[in-house]
């Protein structure tokens, strides 16, 4: 029968579940007859997965364990809490709990572990309440499920509360001292809530009841992150010298909170240190290094990491490739990002969405527009299904259609979503919206609203914004007023901004005005500098200039030049040139090198035929080395889509050239 047993729990180990009962179901045949250690093995192979098929499963083992006699071990009882709360079944696990005569401390704790699995915290705090003596194990349960359910100030809580009763006890068996699970939960509860003073006392008495730190990779790995999250590099590092085992975990946390706190340069160094000392870096490890490279688009450095995966002979798992794929695509590198991708030479088939989604980014970010169609093209062509566009994808390419007015190709999209039922997500949802707002569709933008079962803060400040490009400020007060009888949302700055924008559109400034003020004293919204900014846009329009004024010198925080470029284009439309040249003066000290307000300048005095002052400010902006952005706009043809700049005479002549040809043909059909 132990041969028997053990042939079970090898199956188990490697995770053959399938082979695992059917061997089971056989050795019955056999004339099997399984022990309190055979359940417990089956068990987990039905707490594995949250599939209803296995808890199907599972309850059949219990009732096979029931039948014949071990509903009161206590050992297969456990194992049967334990597997109903793994498959997300707390009824079942709590009237098995209740039907339990004296259920002992591993019975509490699996129920209270059971709640917390569920995201029931509340459950699982009235449980242990009732738990008569709660050892060490409980309260480390209560701790790590508060955390894990984000209720980080409950697990500090619970933890003060458990010194001050392990404190007070009569009983010394019952004195006890927090485990390392039990200090890991608790350093994890700081990083939630970025409390460095709560942690700095977690270590000082963590030091002082044991050598977790020092002996315990998980504690120290934890204290690091902790001191990292904080914004503490010098702690975290010091906290790394004193562990007398550097596992590979230790070394990425290091090195992410030195990428986390801009230090890449050190980060690196890091990683030769690792390396020299005989580390071998995972793909958590180098993908961190890969998102550094990214951050700081240094594209030497990116290479040289690359080439150091490749000398090592590292498998480029999906991880790293969709890393490297998103730095090649920030430093402009596209040649190196499609090559990545395709490393495989059946890389259609084996590369996940992410990184196709990836390589859609860079295309984007690179402003390759008929390129990132083409991949996208090619993702639904596929029929592997784990590459096909999914929900990410649509929010990566309905922003672009939204920011060059791809209409047909912003609707072929939408027609994709429907047909593979991914416009019901939010995410999507909302990216829809927006495009059709941009693209001047505002129409469908109210349909695709309306049609939207679940909405967020984001879906309705989008309806708000579109109805305010439109100009139809009435419109988005309305839906405003909608918003705000929705009991689970309410408004942010942001929302604000997109009301009152709407507002000084649509020339509604006494109304802009009321929702600035109800802002903060009816909805509890503190302006930011872009509340100030739309605001100032709403009455320097309206010819209102010295209240814009007196609001600039009012603000709470240090006008940027956002605000101060408002109250200038208000100048050029009222023609106030004193007012303007006041303005540029502030704009100079915040911006000297932005060429947008100075030429904005120019034009007020051209406008106002002072040609003198024109040169004047071209010829500062030529010292000063000021470079003017030029304008620009596209055409979507059958042959795809067209740019034109300003000055670029040799692509105008080009493209006349191909209009020129395509007339003759019309006029030869006619």
């Amino acid at each position: 029968m132990g041969s028997a047993t053990a042939l079970l729990n090898l199956y188990s180990q490697q995770g053959k579940w399938r082979e695992l009962i059917s061997l089971y179901h056989q050795m019955r045949k056999d004339g099997f007859q399984p022990n309190t250690f055979t359940f417990p093995i089956l068990l987990k192979s039905s707490s594995s997965t949250t599939n209803p098929h296995f808890l199907a499963q599972g309850q059949s083992i219990h009732a096979d364990a029931t039948k014949r006699g071990f509903e009161s071990d206590a050992y297969v009882t456990n194992a049967l809490l334990s597997m109903y709360a793994q498959c997300g079944s707390l009824n079942n696990a709590l009237q098995l709990f209740d039907e339990i005569p004296e259920p002992g401390p591993v019975s509490w704790n699996v129920a209270i572990s059971s709640f917390f699995h569920t995201g029931d915290w509340e459950g699982a705090s009235r449980l242990f309440e009732q738990m008569p003596e709660p050892n060490v194990v409980t309260w480390s349960a209560m701790i790590a499920g508060y955390t894990q359910n984000g209720r980080a100030s409950d697990a500090l809580r619970v933890f003060n509360r458990m010194r001050r009763e392990s404190n007070y006890v009569d009983n010394a068996a019952l004195c006890f001292s927090p485990n390392s699970n039990t200090i890991a939960s608790v350093l994890s509860a700081c990083v939630q809530l970025r409390d460095l003073s709560y942690g700095e006392q977690v270590h000082g008495y963590t030091r002082k009841i044991s050598t977790y730190i020092e002996s315990d990779v998980y504690v120290g790995s934890v204290l690091i992150d902790m001191y990292g999250r904080c914004s503490c590099p010098a702690l975290a590092r010091g906290v790394f010298d004193s562990m007398r085992e550097k596992s590979v975990v230790a070394w990425s946390v290091l090195i992410a909170i030195y990428v986390q706190n801009e230090c890449p340069s050190i980060a690196f160094e890091v990683l030769r240190e690792m390396v020299y000392r005989g580390g071998k870096p995972n793909y958590v490890t180098l993908t961190t290094l890969i998102t550094a490279c990214t951050n700081i688009t240094n594209l030497r450095v990116g290479k040289e990491l690359h080439c150091f995966i490749a000398r090592r002979q590292l498998e480029l798992d999906a991880f790293i490739s969709t890393a490297l794929i998103g730095m090649y695509g920030k430093c402009n590198c596209m040649v190196y990002a499609r090559r990545v991708f395709k490393k495989e030479d059946n890389f259609l088939w084996r590369n996940t969405a992410t990184m196709w989604n990836a390589l859609v980014v860079g295309y984007v970010e690179n402003d390759c527009i008929d390129d990132a169609w083409s991949i996208v093209r090619a993702m639904t062509q596929l029929s592997c299904g784990g590459a096909k566009p999914n929900a990410v994808t649509m929010a990566i390419v309905l922003p672009m259609c939204a920011r060059s007015s791809l209409l047909l190709y912003g609707k072929e999209i939408h027609c994709y979503a429907l047909k593979n039922d991914l416009d019901k997500e939010i995410l999507v949802g909302n990216a829809l919206l927006d495009m059709y707002s941009k693209c001047g569709m505002i129409w469908w933008a109210g349909k695709q609203f309306d049609r939207m079962s679940k909405k967020n803060r984001i879906s309705w400040t989008s309806m708000i914004d579109g109805y305010g490009i439109h100009g139809d400020g009435e419109a988005a007060i309305r839906i405003f007023q909608r918003m705000v009888r929705e009991k689970d949302i309410e408004p942010d700055h942001v929302t604000f901004v997109a009301l009152i924008s709407a507002c000084s559109h649509a020339g509604l400034v006494e109304e802009g005005v009321k929702y600035f003020k109800a802002m903060k004293e009816e909805y509890g919204v503190m302006p930011m500098e872009e509340n100030y900014g739309s605001v100032v846009d709403l009455l320097a329009r309206a010819g209102r200039i010295n209240e814009a004024k007196d609001l600039i010198v009012t603000m709470h925080i240090k006008p940027s030049a956002s605000v101060w470029g408002a109250l200038l284009a208000a100048c050029r439309i009222h023609g106030n040139v004193d007012e303007a040249e006041i303005v540029v003066q502030h704009l100079h000290e915040l911006e000297p090198k932005e060429a947008g307000f100075q030429t904005l300048l120019s034009n007020i005095y051209a406008e106002t035929g002072q040609i003198n002052n024109v040169e004047k400010v071209r010829r500062a902006m030529s010292e000063r080395r000021v470079v003017k952005r030029r304008g620009c706009s596209w055409l979507e043809t059958k042959e795809g889509i067209h740019g034109f700049v300003v000055g670029n005479i040799s692509q105008l002549h080009d493209n006349r050239d191909r209009w020129n040809f395509n007339n003759h043909e019309v006029e030869g059909i006619g």
